[in-house]
């Protein structure tokens, strides 16, 4: 069981107005709140109907709208819809029931506050679904490298089984109980220096070459043949997945690592891959397929070949670039402790910096499709250092082209860049006729934002989502308010042009 200090019974109601509660996102546990209900609260506020109190916390070292100073704050543990519905409704006092009834500190208690709302958000109201139920327990997984938070604790505040959580998190403990020697031998085959290594590691740069030249890992193919699987195997030499795959496929051809991986490979530039490989990345907003990033490799690198990923998220392109047997730099805004090979990197591009020193034979840069799931982002980040899925579009506009500028400068004449991305437009709620250019960013913007900084489109690569992410529901609205939906998404591949003399 976890260490849960904030366990109450606490009963005493207070009233407070609507504007003295904070929600937090990251302690909410569902995707987004529903209007529908809110609705419906606010019609039954309407008849008289009484409402429960609402769940509350007060804490201190919460950080400001501006992510500077930290002060105090009341949050809403339970009782997000009934909050909403009383503040569209302007009512100016709402029962609250303290969950502990003495401020506690925020910041070492974000956890336990998410855990405590959704256990109240599985008993009642709007249920938690399976996949805000799976995102909350990955989450929590991510940032509990001490495994603070059991399996069995993790079932019994999210109302699933421990056969369910564990399927949900069995890949970020197996990554969070690899073993020193897996995470060298992973660092050094994606191009780190062994000096860079031991830094990494906090061990001596004698040692690091030591488990480099020493590790052997012979026996996988004798494993396979006596049936193992690789989950099996995996966790028998206490690595992650990919480094197991990655050490099953050495020494094969592209061809071949595409056939054991059991992925097609195609021959056109029209690559539909809808279900994201569970053997590569870690679930991640915006994950993108691994088929889709060993495609890209086979047809623009060859083994041997440094890869640059500016935005990495969950480690897809690492990973895929370990089994390709590519070397490969990966940055991101919010690094994940279990990934050491993605370093932490704010790109300001503006600023001039740039962070690799070794020039890439490939850039592959898959950021925020512009609004798109800019809440998952923006918890990634803060405000000191925003995600650029949270700027208007002329920020928006003026960061791609002082990126994709800034690479031009600091790559050999010969990288690749291959840029994938959406059309996004405000479809959910804007029918097809009444859309603006102002609030959207389209592929063709891209395609101009490449060419002024000083690349030349040579392929485009269609890559679309699946339709089946639209609900039933979803496409009954769109259509009874004649509002276009997009599913498609493309792969730009693009070369430096060279300066004429």
């Amino acid at each position: 069981m976890e260490r849960d200090s904030l366990s109450s019974n606490n009963t005493n109601k207070q009233s407070l107005t609507p504007g003295d509660l904070t929600w937090d996102r990251f302690i909410y546990p569902r995707g987004t709140k529903s209007q529908k209900t809110i609705d419906g609260y606010i019609e039954a506020i309407a008849i008289g109907a009484q409402f429960p109190p609402v769940k509350i916390q007060k804490v201190f070292n919460y950080p400001d709208a501006d992510g500077g100073q930290t002060t105090e704050a009341t949050l809403i543990i339970d009782g997000i819809h009934r909050w909403s519905a009383f503040k569209e409704k302007g009512i100016k006092e709402i029962l609250a029931i303290e969950f502990k009834n003495q401020p506690i500190d925020y910041q070492e208690n974000k956890t336990a506050l998410l855990l405590e709302s959704a256990k109240c958000n599985t008993s009642h109201g709007d249920r938690l679904s399976p996949n805000d139920k799976k995102r909350i327990a990955r989450d929590i997984a991510s940032s509990d490298p001490e495994c603070r938070y059991t399996e069995s604790s993790l079932a019994e505040k999210l109302g699933v089984s421990q056969q369910t959580v564990n399927a949900w998190i069995t890949d970020i403990r197996t990554r969070q109980r690899t073993n020193r020697a897996s995470i060298i031998i992973r660092l050094s085959r994606l191009g780190w220096t062994q000096e860079k290594i031991a830094e990494t590691t906090k061990m001596t740069q004698g040692r690091v070459a030591q488990i480099i030249n020493n590790t052997s890992f012979g026996k996988i193919n004798n494993l396979l043949a006596q049936g193992r699987d690789m989950e099996y195997i995996a966790s028998h030499y206490n690595m992650e997945l990919a480094l197991a795959w990655a050490l099953r496929l050495e020494g094969k051809t592209d061809q071949e690592k595409f056939k054991e991986l059991e992925w097609g490979l195609r021959t056109w530039d029209q690559w539909n891959f809808n279900e994201c490989d569970e053997r590569f990345g870690d679930d991640w907003p915006g994950r993108i397929p691994a088929q889709l990033v060993a495609h890209t490799l086979f047809y623009f690198t060859k083994p041997g070949d440094l890869v640059l990923d500016p935005m990495a998220g969950g480690g897809v392109v690492p990973d895929v670039c370990l089994a390709f047997e590519r070397k490969c730099h990966a940055f991101d805004l919010a690094p994940s402790d279990s990934r050491p090979e993605i370093e932490y990197h704010h790109w300001d591009p503006q600023k001039g910096t740039w962070p690799v020193t070794k020039k890439p034979d490939l850039i592959f840069f898959d950021p925020p499709y512009y609004t798109k799931k800019a809440k998952e982002y923006e918890e990634k980040a803060n405000a000191n250092t925003p995600s650029i899925s949270s700027y208007t579009k002329e920020d928006y506009e003026r960061f791609f082209k002082n990126f994709f500028t800034l690479a031009h400068k600091n790559v050999k004449p010969a990288t690749t860049l291959a840029f994938l991305n959406a059309d996004w437009r405000d479809f959910e709620s804007t029918p097809a006729l009444e859309v603006k250019s102002c609030k959207s960013i389209t592929i063709f913007d891209y395609h101009r934002l490449l060419s002024e900084t000083g690349w030349e489109i040579i392929h485009r690569i269609e890559c679309p989502l699946s339709s089946e992410r639209l609900t039933g529901n979803m496409v009954q609205n769109m259509q009874d308010k004649r509002i276009l939906g997009t599913i498609g998404r493309t792969l730009l591949i693009a070369k430096k042009v060279l300066t004429q003399t």
